[in-house]
């Protein structure tokens, strides 16, 4: 069984994620397997090519790298041609390679249009000054918590695609339980 777990930033996805995998999950995270593509030198390679400010001793500075990109549209998807074609044939081998139960953690599988590698989509959404008041506890900051919610499509449309929708507005325990719920329906089939 393959479980995407969708949303904006500062929704919950990874609350849920870790939850699932502490019941036997294997957990896929898209921003990982993103931070590990830019290590690949043929990408590095590129990245420099268009955005050299952010190359430090051979290597991608994250920091740098995201206050650019969420910072334009025309960036953002330069970017994108870089690091999505190389992080989704990652994301598929694997899905691909594991054994149990996959749960992927991933703000743009509706935008990438892979839904179809999904048994269950679970979609998060939240108010928009939920969504800032999360991402402030992470410590980013307004500039960057604004560049990113702007990169992003409204979730709310993804709804009629998705197989649950989970309304985050709550606090912790509410999200939790939820996403035991959930789990619980899914473990049943």
């Amino acid at each position: 069984m393959v479980i995407g777990v969708t949303g904006n930033t500062g929704t919950g996805k990874t609350v849920i994620c870790e939850l699932f995998k502490e019941r036997g999950a294997h957990l896929i995270s898209c921003d990982e397997l993103g931070w590990e593509v830019l290590k690949e030198p043929h990408i590095i390679s590129q990245i420099a090519d268009n955005f050299k400010e952010v190359i430090e001793n051979g290597e991608v500075n994250r920091e740098k790298l995201g206050a650019i990109v969420f910072g334009g549209k025309d960036k953002l998807k330069t970017f994108n041609e870089i690091v999505h074609p190389e992080l989704l044939k990652k994301l598929k081998e694997n899905i691909e390679s594991s054994k149990k139960k996959v749960v992927v953690d991933g703000a743009l599988i509706f935008e990438w249009r892979i839904e179809n590698w999904f048994d269950y989509i679970i979609l998060l959404i939240s108010t928009l000054e939920d969504k800032k008041k999360r991402l402030i506890e992470k410590g980013l900051n307004k500039e960057i918590i604004m560049g990113r919610l702007n990169s992003q499509e409204n979730s709310e449309k993804f709804i009629k695609y998705s197989d649950f929708i989970i309304e985050n507005d709550g606090d912790l325990e509410s999200l939790k339980s939820n996403a035991r719920w959930i789990w619980d329906k899914l473990k049943k089939g």
